[in-house]
């Protein structure tokens, strides 16, 4: 019902209007829906706090390699461990076995903690627990203070003390007017935040009624290599598109999931398989790692449930040498010395 109000009001009103509007639904629906699809979550994660999550075998020891350009490993959800040349990234580290109270992984991350190198930059899309995971990001701090931890504005509100270098970068208000917020070299590396279309806060709720705006998009630039990681997001075919004329990506990292009919288009905040496949396209990216699916259990669907249809959709285009399903653990290698 909720998604369904979201799309209706996101054809109708303009963003400002979209906002208010949809804080008066959620304020009018806090109780029953609010509690209804968390209760949905809960339920489903039911079973899993009963059982370890499922292990991964054979796992990496050593990520980063000195014959290798380009690579990415995934370590399950939105978190991918990057070799760009000399640099590691990671992306949305959650590294835990929980994610909040509710969701606990079926799989475990594909790396051991203690294998992960010292990060150049932690990136994080927005302060969802599945994205922000603060016991991860401490796990991270303590392997080296040199570390940038990069957000886009708000998100600082929910950052506690790390030994860590912060850097916060603007994101227009949550993309009001434009799809760039602001460039920066951290590190060595450009880093740029760009249009998402998502919603803010630490609790979901929150980031309806009181506007948080804490989520992006990054745009990662080294040594004449360009990986797009899109953190989570509806759809917008005129903004990708324009981010692909400004942008040459070599690698595309785009959410997949969650999804309930996961062959139909997705909401106003997250893509489904097939407008996935259309922002991989809009933005005319070299090559496209599915993210965002196969670890937790939301309320909508199975987490493998998205895959199912996407693989359909790569099959049907041909699109095989193009996009890189990975298993979690695995690691895919790019671009060679």
């Amino acid at each position: 019902m909720l998604v369904c109000i979201s799309n209706i009001i996101n054809k109708k009103y303009n963003v400002r209007m979209k906002k208010a509007a949809l804080s008066i639904f959620m304020i009018a629906l806090l109780v029953t829906v609010s509690s209804c699809n968390l209760l949905l979550v809960a339920v489903r994660n039911v079973p899993t706090f009963f059982e370890a999550p499922e292990k991964v075998k054979n796992k990496i020891t050593q990520p980063i390699r000195k014959d290798v350009r380009l690579s990415a490993l995934w370590i399950g959800h939105a978190t991918v461990l990057l070799q760009m040349d000399d640099k590691v990234i990671i992306t949305d580290p959650f590294l835990t076995e929980t994610a909040g109270e509710f969701a606990r992984r079926v799989v475990e991350p594909g790396i051991d903690a203690e294998n992960i190198p010292p990060c150049d930059l932690i990136l994080i899309s927005h302060s969802h627990f599945d994205h922000l995971n603060l016991a991860s990001i401490e796990m991270l701090a303590e392997k080296n203070s040199n570390t940038a931890l990069v957000f886009p504005t708000d998100l600082e509100n929910y950052i506690p003390d790390y030994d860590l270098k912060l850097y916060r970068l603007n994101n227009d208000n949550g993309y009001e007017s434009k799809i760039i917020g602001e460039s920066k070299i951290i590190n060595g590396i450009k880093v740029t935040s760009v249009f998402a279309q998502h919603w803010g806060g630490r609790y979901g709720v929150d980031g309806y009624l009181w506007g948080d705006n804490a989520f992006t998009g990054y745009i990662i630039e080294y040594n004449g290599m360009t990986v797009y990681f899109a953190g989570d997001t509806g759809y917008d075919s005129l903004k990708f598109k324009q981010l692909g004329e400004i942008f040459k990506i070599d690698l595309a990292l785009i959410p997949i999931g969650p999804c309930a009919d996961c062959k139909q288009c997705g909401t106003y905040s997250h893509v489904f398989p097939p407008d996935a496949y259309s922002v991989y396209k809009d933005i005319g990216a070299k090559w496209m790692i599915p993210i965002h699916y196969g670890t937790l259990h939301f309320a909508q669907a199975d987490p493998m449930e998205p895959l199912f249809a996407f693989r359909e959709i790569i099959k049907n285009n041909k699109a095989e040498e193009r996009i890189s399903v990975l298993k979690i653990g695995e690691q895919k290698i790019l671009v060679k010395k």
